[in-house]
């Protein structure tokens, strides 16, 4: 039996073996005075939490709950604190609260009211309670600022975006840094501080409509679940809606502290947590942070001693939705799960450039021995699907649907490893707008039996998979690509010479839609930071090693472009027998229908004929089939999949929302 089905055996045992204890009710009509039953209920579920003890329920009803919740104190093995809203979509946690304040007139179409201070209770944090007085520590939508130009010479000292939001009648509306920006346009706000920097003016284009006939709501707290205790454990939450908080970008969370990773919900270093079953949209930045490290905003510091912290959580069967940069980040993890989750269209603020690095559908820091299974990323903008930085040894990436993203795929960044410290298989990668799959500064991957394919024609790079050296801090080789399938790429492999910083790789019964012709293989000469060789100096070497004469050379000669008999001939040269088993298939096409969850794959050959690598954790296919360890597996995610047309439904998990829509 594997570990990851013995790790599944474990929590269904905790589950079956918990202690229940009693039941506090919370309801929007009751008092914080009363006994907390269902005929006297609560009114705030941090009331509740005050009394909670491990083995007992909170059970809140439906309504709408505008506070911050923070657990006082964690459960107890068999005995968690159970945090638990009466029907899904019903229950919602808000961050923010309704304004209806004295609006007065800019110009048509053009209001503008006075913040109070009182209006922000949140107030631990090492700078403002108000995030209207925080300034984001990145740009957003794609321009440079004032934080850009402070670090990089670059951008305008005088564009500053804020952490708090603007939510009419449901939806967030979009902020601009100038006042002469919103004049021109319905829809959008700003902040205007006011008199050293206190208090301060929205202002807010409604264009024909009438502010007073609305429902705005501006962000009154910076988080809206998350205890003040670091290191709290064996707590539940399950059955919620959470939205709008104004929550900082995690700009260099490791040594700033004001921009620690700080999402609308986060475990700050909880561990044996369960995160089901809820719905997490509309913060203004990230939606769930977890993990032992990540920084800390807020001023007192209290933890549990000897905590083990930021092991063990399950986050399951969520729904990560419209949030401004990630759905799930989180630095420091041992043993987490993340499973079954759908994560759409975050990163709606569109972060990109220069220390705009803090986004993705997932993305951990220092993860070890993860489980990333069955999750739904997709659509996110400007945007990595899976993206482990900075170490990961020991963790399973596995039977995800990564399509659609912005930006690449799965993303490996950071780490110096040999062969196999992390398993990437059976996942779909398709028509994510950079590159399927893409390592940089990392070593140590086995991925294997993946399908990546569909990468825009009009994509920078366009690469099935790109692996190379961007700096000097660590290095980049071995990596194992086994049984993939990889379709419909301008470029099939880049991958940097075997020296210097990177090194060996291995490469073995993958199928390429190319022809024997097609120089779609790609050596190039990142290895190092700089690179070792000028151009020219890195074209001649590779024509000896592969002792041809027509070879052709890209940017210069940094990279050069070989056939897969070619790019036999340069890894034997290097005592390597790579792609030997591989094969190169045109008129191999898929497509993927979001509606449906329908696979398409047309393969023009007999998948079984091309032979396999087998791998100690490999038992089963996306599927859920057995794959055969014989050496005679299919490559690809589907063992079942055969010569002609395949068709898979590749989702039967939560349903897909739309925007606004709730379960």
């Amino acid at each position: 039996m594997s570990m990851f089905a013995l790790r599944g055996i474990v929590v269904w045992l905790a589950a079956i073996t918990t202690v229940q204890g009693a039941t506090i009710v919370v309801a929007p009509h009751g008092t914080d005075d009363a006994r907390g039953t269902h005929q006297n209920p609560l009114r705030t579920i941090s009331a509740a939490a005050d009394r909670a003890m491990p083995g007992d329920t909170i059970l809140v009803r439906a309504g709408i709950y505008r506070e911050r919740v923070a657990p006082p104190r964690g459960g107890m093995p068999g005995k968690p604190i159970i945090y638990r809203g009466e029907k899904l979509g019903s229950v919602v946690l808000k961050g923010s609260n309704e304004w209806k304040p004295d609006w007065q007139s800019h110009q048509p179409g053009v209001v503008f009211a006075t913040l109070e201070d009182a209006l922000f209770d949140d107030d631990v944090y090492v700078d403002s309670a108000n995030p209207f007085l925080v300034e984001l520590a990145s740009t957003p939508h794609e321009r440079d600022g004032k934080p850009e130009s402070e670090r990089y010479d670059r951008g305008d000292p005088k564009l500053s975006y804020r952490c708090g939001q603007v939510i009419v009648n449901g939806k967030p509306w979009q902020q601009q840094p100038f006042l002469s920006e919103v004049e021109t346009q319905t829809g959008t706000w700003t902040f205007v501080p006011g008199p050293e920097d206190g208090g301060g003016r929205i202002y807010i284009n409604f264009g024909t409509l009438d502010p007073t006939q609305q429902q705005v709501e501006i962000s009154t707290r910076r988080r809206i679940f998350a205890p003040h205790i670091r290191g709290l454990g064996y707590i539940h939450v399950e059955g919620f809606v959470m939205e709008h908080c104004g929550n900082q970008y995690p700009t260099n969370f490791w040594n700033t502290p004001k921009w620690a990773q700080a999402g609308a919900f986060g475990l700050r270093g909880g561990h044996h947590w369960t995160v089901r079953n809820n719905v997490i949209r509309y913060a203004n930045t990230v939606a769930l942070d977890l993990g032992s490290s990540g920084g800390d905003n807020e001023r007192k510091r209290a933890q549990i001693s000897g905590a083990p912290y930021g092991a063990d959580n399950l986050i399951e069967k969520n729904w990560f939705l419209d949030n401004g940069s990630a759905a799930i980040i989180g630095s420091g993890s041992q043993r987490v799960i993340v499973r079954g989750n759908v994560i759409l269209r975050n990163n709606t603020h569109r972060f990109n450039g220069p220390k705009r690095y803090e986004h993705a559908g997932i993305k951990f820091h220092y993860v070890r021995d993860g489980l990333i299974e069955d999750n739904y990323v997709a659509d996110n903008p400007l945007s990595e699907g899976i993206w482990l930085d900075n170490q990961f040894p020991g963790t399973r990436v596995t039977r995800n649907v990564v399509v659609n993203n912005g930006a690449r795929g799965i993303f490996l960044e950071m780490s110096d490893y040999k062969f196999d410290a992390v398993l990437v298989d059976h996942n779909i990668s398709v028509g994510n707008r950079g590159i399927q799959f893409y390592v940089h500064d990392a070593s140590g991957s086995t991925v294997m039996h993946n399908l990546f394919a569909n990468s825009p024609a009009d994509a920078k790079y366009g690469q099935g998979v790109y692996i190379y050296q961007v700096t000097a801090r660590t290095k980049t080789g071995y990596h194992s690509l086994y049984n993939n399938l990889f379709v419909n790429h301008k470029v099939m492999l880049d991958i940097n010479y075997p020296s210097h910083r990177s090194g060996p790789q291995r490469l073995d019964h993958n199928v390429y839609d190319a022809a024997s012709e097609d120089r779609q293989f790609l050596i190039n000469s990142a290895s190092d930071k700089p690179s070792p060789w000028k151009p020219e100096e890195f074209f001649a070497l590779i024509q000896s090693e592969v002792g041809e004469d027509d070879l052709q050379p890209l940017r210069g000669g940094s990279k050069v472009a070989l056939t897969l008999d070619e790019w036999r001939k340069f890894w034997a040269f290097h005592g390597l027998q790579n792609d030997g088993g591989s094969i190169v298939r045109k008129g191999m096409k898929v497509s993927y229908d979001p509606v449906s969850f329908e696979l398409r794959v047309m393969l023009p050959f007999d998948p079984a004929t091309v032979g396999s690598t087998g791998h100690p954790k490999i038992a089963h296919d996306f599927a859920g089939h057995p794959v055969p360890q014989d050496g005679n597996a299919v490559p690809g995610p589907f063992q079942s999949m055969s010569r002609g047309a395949n068709r898979f439904k590749v989702w039967n998990g939560l349903p897909l929302l739309a925007e606004g829509m709730l379960p």
